[in-house]
């Protein structure tokens, strides 16, 4: 299993589903600086989810590390969430089917 892929699956379902696959697309309107609101997001989610223990940096250099790494990371998550979905769609579909 590749390295991004690992690190996609640190990010959990509802987040990944809610905030970051989303139409607003955070990964794409992102830019490197601390002012930017989806910058912002993906910072706090490497922060909080990938990197929980490093030091929350809004450095230039940093922030774009963040960005770079989202960007090689946005079709696996993509990959990531088709399945969530996948699976949602069948769980639904069994808890039908019991009742």
């Amino acid at each position: 299993m590749s390295s991004i892929r690992e690190l996609s699956k640190k990010i959990p379902d509802n987040i990944r589903s809610e905030l970051i696959i989303t139409e607003e697309d955070p990964i794409l309107n992102a830019s490197p600086n601390s002012e930017n609101k989806n910058m912002k997001l993906l910072s706090d989610i490497w922060y909080e989810f990938i990197a929980p223990h490093d030091t929350k940096s809004e450095c230039p250099i940093c922030l774009n590390t963040i960005l770079t790494n989202f960007r090689q990371m946005k079709e696996e998550l993509i990959e990531l969430e088709k399945e969530y979905r996948k699976l949602k769609i069948i769980s639904f579909e069994n808890s039908n089917h019991i009742k």
